[in-house]
């Protein structure tokens, strides 16, 4: 009831001066505001419009056609928006119009209709220079495009570094077993058999990495049961993914690339050491240990020696292991398997990755 009041009291003070104060509200707005008839002709502007137009005297555009103001790409826009007044609509769009002296500008318009006691008598104008905003937008939109571009032309070269890569790799293996063959009947036939065997590995592992090259890490068990697909193919083994409670980890692609080394090693130590007698089987878990990640390599050979220590072996692979799993500050372990062969499990910690 006080609000009513004091709003009738506001209108008996304004009794009279409605006119002037309309005047001087529109005066002092920063937009660009016009008023024009039903034919859309400018009846009036303020004069901050006036300055953001860079028009000296209202005369030079009284009675002027409101689109004739524009260039005339914009002329169906603006006459749309005369034609949405008259029949009660508002409309809102961005465009471009230079001032009257011909400087760059783009406008947040608005046209909406002025009712009267008989129906819509004018058209209310306002434009807004957003300039610097569309600048703000194109620049970003370059940026972006630039970047696109970069990481477009980005992406071809790493592709094409994929290609080289992967050939490298097929003519050092191809090297290598030529020589191997050469010499099968001698102990150097054994080692570069067994070189070949590890270029191989290598290959697997830079494959399965660069299944998606752009995501910063990946899946663990996805990248681990690919590896292990491809190294049963390789190895004619049958090696399996066991246990995996850690079947949601994310990896760092770096640390994936030592991860998936580690496990080729061990798979391929286990096939090599199978004993021959029958097909290697091979197993592999993944586990969360506190804050640390157990791969645990199991298989159905003849297992380990008495009194194995890896740090005192001399072959290569198991100094491969140690090296990683050091650099992955973590440890590796080694016992009798539960399928009656060899168990290694190497407990390391995990990198952080980026969140998603």
């Amino acid at each position: 009831m006080k609000m009513l009041e004091a709003n009738h009291a506001a209108l008996d003070l304004l009794a009279g001066v409605e006119g002037g104060f309309a005047l001087s509200v529109l005066d002092s707005s920063p937009d660009c505001i016009k008023i024009l008839d039903r034919h859309g002709r400018l009846v009036f502007m303020n004069r901050n419009g006036m300055c953001a137009m860079e028009i000296a005297e209202f005369g030079a555009v009284a009675d002027r056609p409101w689109p004739s103001l524009w260039p005339a790409e914009s002329h169906s826009l603006l006459e749309g928006a005369i034609e949405a007044a008259l029949h009660g609509e508002t409309r809102i769009f961005e465009a471009f119009c230079p001032t009257a002296l011909g400087k760059p500008r783009w406008w947040h318009v608005t046209a909406a209709p002025i009712r009267g006691a008989h129906g819509i008598d004018n058209i209310l104008v306002t434009s807004r220079d957003i300039s610097e905003l569309v600048g703000a937008r194109e620049a970003l939109r370059a940026e972006v495009a630039a970047k696109e571009d970069a990481l477009r032309r980005q992406k071809l070269l790493l592709g094409e570094i994929d290609h080289r890569v992967k050939n490298s790799f097929a003519a050092v293996m191809g090297l290598l077993r030529m020589q191997a063959r050469r010499h099968r009947d001698d102990a150097s036939g054994q080692a570069l058999t067994d070189a070949a065997t590890r270029i191989a590995t290598l290959a697997r592992v830079h494959d399965q990495l660069h299944l998606d090259p752009g995501a910063p890490d990946l899946p663990l068990i996805d990248y681990v049961g690919a590896l292990a697909s491809d190294l049963g193919q390789a190895l004619n083994a049958r090696v399996e993914m066991g246990h995996t409670p850690a079947s949601t980890l994310r990896v760092s692609a770096t640390q994936a690339a030592g991860i998936g080394q580690v496990l080729a090693e061990l798979v391929g130590n286990a096939v090599k050491h199978s004993g021959g007698h029958r097909r290697a089987r091979v197993v592999i878990c993944l586990d969360l240990v506190g804050d640390g990640l157990s791969m645990k390599v199991c298989d159905n050979g003849p297992g380990l020696p008495e009194g194995f220590d890896p740090a005192a072996q001399d072959g290569l692979g198991m100094q491969i292991c140690l090296t990683y799993v050091q650099q992955m500050q973590g440890r590796l372990e080694h016992g009798r398997s539960d399928l009656g062969g060899a168990m290694f499990r190497a407990v390391i910690r995990p990198e952080p990755v980026a969140t998603h």
